[in-house]
């Protein structure tokens, strides 16, 4: 199994080594990695966050004030940097790294080469997704009109700035590997379900990976091509506006087709943006799971979750929720979405999952789920009824009113004693070799980004009279938690 690792990283290092071909490149405070991923214009928006704070140029939000216990993931990722200077060092440094921690250790090596070989597929369809883009898309010429500082960013970069890029992306992604197999190996999270499935899990399967191949490059060309032509009629979907979908839901977040609105959308989102992180994302997102295993421990909860109630809101795809089920296969858990497109995606998860946790375990042993398609700003819950309620990646897309709404929602809904996981982008301050460009991810169509960089998330929540509780970091990730005080 060892030669199985290097050969897969020495593919990686073949693949992106010999490629000459055009790529989105990203900023790091990596010398030799130039140009950001969008504009370097000024931000502007007629948001403001909590406080009054001015959106743009005001105070970021200062966690630390707030008493949070801080994982040593807040430190690491406050002061990271990659390794090496030059792209082939930082790949080698990271198939070093891999081989040496999946040594000795037979769920090390399940869990190294499952992510190696996500991390080399993802990096494969980022180029081909480019270049089927400069090949085919319907206007891949630069704008007639660019936005202030901008440039074109999909200009051709040589060899060594492309290797240079996607070292510096390997690097960060071990990093966020590391971090999430050291929970596991400490026995605080399980090895992923999709990992010990093995050969079963649809992920192995040549035609589900094709499929998701040819629909993640047809999405490419559509997404790089309305990023390109900048036109107003781009913007929006089929939907109107309604009691049940609010205007700002009403929008094709990151210019993917149809929004949240669509089955296409639906069955190709994780591959879009696993391929954006690089792989990294369900590594990011199981930071949810740090918060809850504290707490249960603190609460005598029984281990497999027996009596917990779980709400997750806003599960999208349902892949987060199917870890949270793995980790607590007995509790009672309940999900919404405001997407059916997504919730069909979501109770595929919840089925996979129970089909190969009960062969694996028996009959009996997974507890209840439920799905109900729902506005996060007006849940279905009763007051109190929830003992642990998680919202992952819903903030970033939130006008700040409907943050404060949606806040108030999960305070009122879990228990007296409860716990709300939190999870979303870091924002200025969490990584500070980022902030420069942080902003910048609002030129693919994310209109409330640039304010919620700077939304003081433990302000609101504290508000709402609930108790920091921890605060935790993976690559571009953050977590913080509260706890409703007891009556």
């Amino acid at each position: 199994m060892r030669l199985q690792l290097q050969l897969l990283l020495a593919f990686a290092l073949l693949s992106v080594h010999s490629l000459k071909v055009p790529i989105l490149t990203v900023h790091s405070s990596t010398a030799r990695l130039r140009a950001p991923l969008f504009s370097t214009a000024p931000l502007t928006t007629s948001e403001s966050p909590i406080g009054g704070e001015s959106p743009i140029g005001g105070m970021s939000p200062d966690d630390s004030s707030y008493g949070f216990v801080e994982g040593p993931s807040v430190k690491y990722w406050l002061e990271y940097t990659a390794p090496r200077s030059r792209g082939l060092d930082n790949l080698r440094e990271a198939a070093s790294t891999a081989i040496a921690k999946a040594r000795g250790d037979r769920r090390g090596v399940n869990y190294w080469s499952y992510h190696l070989a996500r991390s080399t597929f993802f990096a494969s369809q980022a180029v081909t997704g480019v270049l089927a883009f400069r090949a085919f898309g319907s206007d891949n010429s630069p704008p007639a009109k660019n936005l202030p500082g901008e440039t074109n960013t999909l200009g051709s970069q040589s060899t060594s700035e492309l290797v240079d890029t996607l070292g510096y992306l390997f690097a960060e992604a071990i990093a966020t590997y590391s971090q999430d197999w050291e929970a596991v190996s400490a026995n605080k999270l399980k090895l992923p379900w999709d990992m010990r499935e093995g050969a079963r899990n649809r992920q192995a399967n040549p035609l589900y990976v094709m499929d998701q191949g040819r629909r993640f490059i047809s999405e490419s060309v559509a997404i790089l091509s309305r990023r390109t032509r900048r036109d107003p009629n781009d913007i929006g979907v089929w939907a109107d506006k309604s009691s049940l979908y609010p205007d700002y839901y009403l929008n094709n977040f990151h210019f993917q087709s149809d929004g949240w609105l669509s089955s296409d959308s639906a069955k190709v989102y994780e591959t879009s943006t696993e391929t954006l992180f690089l792989g990294r994302q369900d590594a990011m997102q199981r930071l949810a799971l740090y918060s809850i295993a504290s707490w249960v421990a603190s609460r005598g909860v029984a281990a497999d979750g027996e009596g917990l109630s779980v709400a997750e809101v806003a599960c999208g795809t349902g892949r987060l929720n199917a870890f949270l089920r793995d980790n607590y296969p007995r509790c009672a858990m309940s999900a919404t979405d405001l997407s059916p497109f997504y919730l069909e995606e979501a109770r595929g998860h919840a089925s996979r999952w129970e089909s190969f946790y009960t062969r694996e375990n028996g009959p009996g042993t997974v507890g209840s789920v439920s799905f109900a398609q729902a506005n996060a700003e007006a849940l279905p819950y009763e007051t109190g009824s929830q003992d642990v309620v998680v919202c992952v990646y819903l903030y970033h897309e939130l006008p700040h009113e409907a943050r404060v709404n949606v806040s108030k929602e999960l305070c009122r809904v879990v228990k007296p004693g409860g716990l709300v996981v939190w999870v979303d982008s870091v924002q200025t301050g969490d990584r500070p070799s980022l902030d420069g460009t942080l902003g910048n991810f609002q030129y693919l169509n994310e209109p409330h980004y640039p304010t919620y960089i700077k939304e003081d998330i433990a302000g609101i929540f504290t508000k709402e009279g609930m108790l920091p509780h921890e605060k935790h970091v993976a690559s571009t990730s953050k977590c913080l938690s509260f706890v409703k005080p007891e009556a």
